[in-house]
């Protein structure tokens, strides 16, 4: 996807990360959503994408095997032709929780920081049926 993106003239940073967790409101006052703990050696590319736009636009692509759910999150923001694409995958029982509660407020929020908690950005969708379509 990062090539094919690259082709049409985008600037890419794609980001395997290396832990991904569905967090619930009832678990933690402070941030709930998906946490995605990135590799330190993304944490510059990654701010450097992020502080160019808004990326209002995303789409998910996900599966579902054995439990475990496998996505790739495609943030895109037209204005500055950058796109960010996250990789990870989450245990599906474990984000339960956090599904109830996307239900009931209508949105979902993604959360990048980095081993030592350093926040580096967060993502609002108002669309959470990309995240779990079921």
């Amino acid at each position: 996807m990062a090539a094919d993106l690259e082709s049409e003239g985008w600037d890419v940073v794609a980001v395997p990360v290396g832990h991904a967790a569905p967090v619930s409101p009832e678990t933690t006052g402070e941030r709930s959503g998906f946490v995605h703990v990135i590799p330190g050696n993304y944490r510059e590319p990654f701010t450097t994408a992020f502080e160019a736009g808004g990326f209002e636009r995303y789409d998910v692509y996900r599966q579902a095997v054995s439990g475990q759910v496998f996505f790739l999150l495609e943030l895109l923001d037209p204005e500055s032709s950058t796109a960010i694409l996250l990789a990870a995958q989450y245990t599906k029982h474990h984000a339960d929780d956090l599904e109830e509660a996307v239900e009931t407020e209508g949105v979902v929020y993604t959360h990048v920081q980095t081993l030592d908690e350093t926040h580096l950005g967060t993502f609002r969708h108002d669309d959470p049926a990309k995240f779990f379509p079921e």
